[in-house]
């Protein structure tokens, strides 16, 4: 016996076609509605209250590519934005799958309808286009009105991805670059103070902080050249044991790893490699970071590396379980559970990395009992005679 339809969020049902057209009627008939779908800078929707499109904006058009506002018509909004997880539920689409509850837009709309209210809040949305996965931020505001006697909903979106990486670039980048610079601040003056045989440890130090800081401001360059397409990977041949000693050097001063263990799994060093050798470590690094930060002191993350047929997989672990709440958006661009603006770039990061440039794939699972793994998937290169060649890891 089949099981019956069902939801994790919204409602399932949408309306018969002959409603749905009467919507669209009501709306196209309204001079205001048409003024204001012809006027509003961003995003614009009306759906009727079974969330469905019945009349868009051209921006809308312009942002699916699409010429035909009647190809929107019945259509929720997830579904003609085409969010990854538009269609999770097959029963119900958009706003009824099992990450819909996360969501800032289905939250919006589904609070106005309930309240009878206009309704704000922003969504972090993955889009498939062009065949690879994309970010975006909106503000989403979702406002009841009633027209030619249906209830319907205005919904705008407004894009806010620059705001976004504003935000981003001075909280986060500005912050770790202040930092930075104040620990090198520190190192120069303590070494013009110090003893002839502590000045070798200094200066140590000190080509550590230096190589963190350019690998701040390079890691801050390189994701928006990523981001829009620019960047060219540079190939190379080099071993798990290679990036076992960046990764160990780069954490032996970050804060996040003080007083914590950062341990390597025994395993094979010498399984080969040819992928562009700073991404893998920023990638890697950015989950090693992650895992780190969501370990108590005195705890543990292990990584570790294994040979599959057709490529390599890095795990990362740690003690720590996700929310239900958390692990639907941890690849989302600035969504973290760590307070304060402009976190939430290092899986998406790594993500990007990933999928974009190295030809893998990033995944996680986590359990109270088994604690949190992120896997970071690479298929085994072969020589590609048009990129160029990089001699020897870098530390990032």
């Amino acid at each position: 016996m089949a099981e019956a339809p069902h939801t994790c969020f919204a409602p399932l049902e949408r309306a018969a076609p002959q409603a749905l057209d009467a919507a669209a009627a009501a709306v196209s008939a309204s001079p205001v509605m048409g003024a204001a779908l012809r006027s509003f800078g961003g995003i614009l929707l009306v759906l009727n209250e079974q969330r469905q499109i019945v009349a868009v904006n051209d921006e809308l058009l312009r942002f699916l590519g699409c010429k035909d506002p009647h190809a929107t018509l019945g259509l929720r909004p997830g579904e003609a934005l085409q969010c990854v997880h538009a269609g999770d539920n097959p029963d119900g689409g958009c706003g009824t799958g099992r990450f819909c509850h996360t969501c800032g837009a289905a939250v919006a709309i589904v609070a106005s309808l309930n309240a009878h209210a206009p309704t704000e809040s922003e969504c972090l949305l993955t889009a498939v286009v062009d065949d690879h996965r994309e970010a975006f931020e909106f503000r989403v505001r979702s406002s009841p009105i009633e027209l030619g006697g249906q209830r319907l909903l205005v919904v705008s979106l407004l894009d806010i991805r620059d705001q976004k990486r504003r935000e981003a670039l001075e909280a986060a980048f500005l912050h770790d670059l202040l930092n930075t610079a104040s620990a090198l601040d520190s190192t120069v003056r303590l070494l013009g103070q110090c003893k002839d045989e502590e000045r070798g440890e200094l200066l140590a130090d000190l080509t550590a902080i230096c190589q963190r800081l350019a690998a701040e401001i390079a890691e801050q360059r390189d994701l928006n050249d990523l981001e829009a397409g620019r960047f060219r990977p540079r190939m190379a041949h080099l071993s798990v044991a290679e990036v076992r000693e960046v990764i160990t050097h780069l954490f032996t001063h970050q804060d996040c790893a003080r007083g914590k263990r950062l341990t390597f799994e025994e395993g094979r060093e010498d399984v080969p490699l040819y992928t562009d050798a700073v991404l893998l470590t920023r990638a890697l690094a950015n989950l090693v970071k992650n895992a780190l930060e969501a370990t108590p002191p005195g705890g543990e993350v292990r990584v570790g590396c294994e040979a599959q047929d057709d490529g390599v997989v890095f795990h990362v672990w740690n003690a720590s379980a996700l929310g239900d709440d958390v692990a639907p958006r941890v690849f989302q661009r600035y969504f973290s559970t760590k307070s304060g603006r402009g976190r939430g770039v290092g899986t998406y990061g790594a993500r990007l990395i990933a999928e974009r440039c190295l030809g893998g794939r990033v995944s996680f699972t986590s359990s109270a009992a088994e604690g949190t793994v992120f896997r970071l998937e690479l298929p085994c290169g072969a020589s590609d005679p048009c990129v160029g060649q990089v001699g020897q890891v870098r530390p990032v």
